[in-house]
């Protein structure tokens, strides 16, 4: 196996094959997901509830994220490593340069990912002219919002002509992924087959691109709980729990 690369992503949306991505925010985790063939494995700023133990993700910083994209780096073989650009560090032009070099240089990431607004489209330009690849973020963007704003969007024809236009600029800006987080099924199946780029889905319907998941959600040890959007079969009842459980009783029973 080699190691994966965006030639290698964009070919799989060509032969409809789905993209497979989760989060990891260490070595281990990471060595264990690349070891089961997953294509992406993003570095998110979900680091801040799942590893900080915070309420949202406002409090992560680029160090944070160099730090954690550098542990992961080391267990990667073969998945592509996108890590996120924190809230507050793409404010301008200049600022999202020198932080996406640090992640992208310092941290090893393949390709950043930004939470930037239609506004914002001169620094995600700025960003590809000075090439750094950049994965795109449409939808609800976390680091814009409180936990009690999440809701499902899209679902209005005005709310998916708006998500529509801003994935084509992004395309359009030289973006060669996006992640659509809490879309509409069918306005992102839409989307989806609308754009040349892969669109990477997150309790957006099965019929994107591809799927990411953080991990701790998928072992359902996520501090904070498991979204409600995932699937029984996608997050186990807790299959680290058990195995823990059974280490501490055997434990005890060689002890008496």
């Amino acid at each position: 196996m080699i190691k994966k690369n965006l030639q290698y992503l964009l070919s799989l949306k060509k032969e409809n094959i789905l993209i497979t991505s989760v989060t990891s925010y260490d070595a281990s985790f990471a060595k264990l997901a690349d070891d089961c063939g997953v294509d992406i494995i993003l570095v998110g700023d979900s680091l801040g509830e799942v590893i900080k133990g915070a309420k949202n993700t406002h409090s992560v910083t680029v160090d944070d994220i160099c730090y954690h994209t550098k542990s992961v780096s080391k267990g990667i073989k073969y998945a592509y490593l996108i890590s996120d650009m924190p809230k507050h560090s793409f404010r301008t032009k200049r600022q999202a340069l020198s932080n996406a070099i640090k992640i992208t240089e310092k941290g090893l990431a393949d390709m950043i990912k930004i939470e930037s607004t239609p506004k914002q489209l001169d620094i995600v330009k700025h960003l590809i002219n000075n090439n750094i690849e950049v994965c795109g973020h449409i939808g609800i963007q976390p680091q814009n919002i409180n936990k009690k704003s999440y809701r499902k969007i899209g679902i209005t024809t005005r709310e998916c002509k708006s998500l529509t236009r801003h994935a084509l600029m992004l395309q359009d800006s030289g973006v060669k992924l996006i992640v659509a987080e809490c879309i509409d099924k069918r306005c992102a199946e839409k989307i989806s087959n609308i754009l040349k780029i892969p669109l990477i889905g997150i309790g957006s319907g099965s019929k994107c691109d591809g799927q990411i998941r953080v991990i701790y959600d998928i072992f359902n040890i996520s501090f904070n709980g498991k979204p409600g959007f995932l699937k029984d079969q996608e997050s186990q009842k807790n299959p680290l729990k058990d195995i823990l459980i059974g280490y501490l009783k055997s434990m005890k029973n060689n002890i008496n």
